[in-house]
């Protein structure tokens, strides 16, 4: 029988008992919502493989982005000093990703903010670029058939770099899909790569190198300083996807006289754009140890190398050839100062115009 005493307990503890089930779900609901927003942090490693590049040249390091794609995560940046990366650490998820060297001077970026509109490009130039070493207005030096309205840029850095996508990072494993250039053709119907804390990239040249020599220049020992232009080619290059600007630009460059019979160069470019039909003209000026100037290429189907930037048989490294070259014999003697006197804004120009 419940004496007075004991009904008085029981009353006061079927609430506390209806609570317990209420506090332990309201405890569990805070946990969930506590453990959802928390940034679970992922140390991984990224390692570069360099059997892509066929130039034996490097860069000093190498940059690597990270584009979320999930809402909460943000765009991170690593950086690494040498060819080999590193470890880092960073939240789970989805991303993106793009790496390219950190040690360029000569280009710019834009559209940073996303993964399909990161974009390398440079700035405005002029035509004497490599011997004033300094910008300079265009106007009045002579220029290529058909290529007057084309602006002129200065020539790229080296790049080197490549893009990773469908990348997930957990605390159970890391999957993405980096293609080497080499296996594009094969990997179309391979799954994402699966490894426990490694990503590893094969950076390739993204932009191209291309040599030139004109051969057999007949009184090439009155020279004292050239230099040339080629046009039709990139003005910039979309990162992601390897897509190139679509309007034309011409490039300045330098140009080295060997004293015998050759010119020659080396310039770095994003390439050009295959789709395009715009010709690939060089310009070659000449100043002599007259004090006179003069230009080349403005209307000599010699200087016309469409084809040979067309047909190269490797678009990354191509070399062209000019053959034959008549520099005009000096009428007045040598001027000892000419060296020293070099004049940017000359516009009394003597074009050459050399048949076939």
């Amino acid at each position: 029988m419940m004496t007075p005493f004991h009904s008085f307990h029981m009353r006061r503890m079927i609430p506390v008992l209806l609570l317990l089930p209420l506090m332990a779900i309201i405890t569990a609901c805070d946990h969930k919502d506590l453990c959802y927003h928390h940034k679970h942090m992922v140390k991984l490693r990224l390692e570069f493989d360099w059997s892509d590049c066929e130039d034996p040249e490097r860069p000093d390091g190498m940059c690597v982005f990270f584009y979320p794609e999930q809402p909460g995560l943000e765009t991170r940046r690593f950086d690494f000093t040498g060819l080999q990366g590193g470890e880092i650490t960073i939240a789970a998820g989805r991303y993106r990703l793009l790496t390219y060297n950190n040690d360029t001077e000569s280009v710019f970026f834009r559209g940073m903010e996303s993964h399909s509109t990161h974009e390398v490009y440079t700035r405005s130039g002029g035509l004497f670029e490599s011997v004033t070493r300094g910008n300079q207005s265009n106007k009045g030096i002579p220029r290529a058939e058909g290529t007057e309205d084309e602006d002129v840029v200065i020539c790229p850095d080296m790049m080197w770099g490549c893009s990773a996508i469908d990348i997930t990072i957990s605390e159970q494993g890391i999957s993405y899909i980096c293609v080497p250039v080499k296996d594009k053709e094969e990997w179309m119907e391979r799954p994402p790569i699966v490894t426990e804390n490694t990503i590893t990239l094969y950076p390739h040249e993204l932009t191209c190198i291309y040599t030139y020599e004109i051969r057999n220049v007949n009184n090439i020992e009155h020279i004292y300083q050239a230099t040339a232009s080629l046009s039709g080619m990139a003005p910039n290059l979309m990162l992601a996807e390897e897509e190139l600007g679509r309007k034309p630009v011409t490039l300045p460059f330098e140009a080295y006289s060997d004293g015998v019979s050759k010119i020659t160069g080396r310039f770095i470019t994003f390439g050009h754009h295959a789709e395009l039909p715009d010709p690939h003209r060089m310009m070659l000026y000449v100043w002599t140890n007259d004090g006179k100037a003069y230009s080349f290429g403005s209307e000599s189907p010699r200087f016309n190398v469409t084809e040979q930037v067309h047909s190269a048989p490797n678009r990354r490294h191509v070399h062209l050839i000019i053959d034959g070259l008549d520099i005009p014999t000096p009428i007045d003697p040598p001027n000892p100062d000419v060296p020293g006197a070099f004049n940017p804004d000359i516009d009394d120009w003597g074009e050459v115009f050399q048949d076939v």
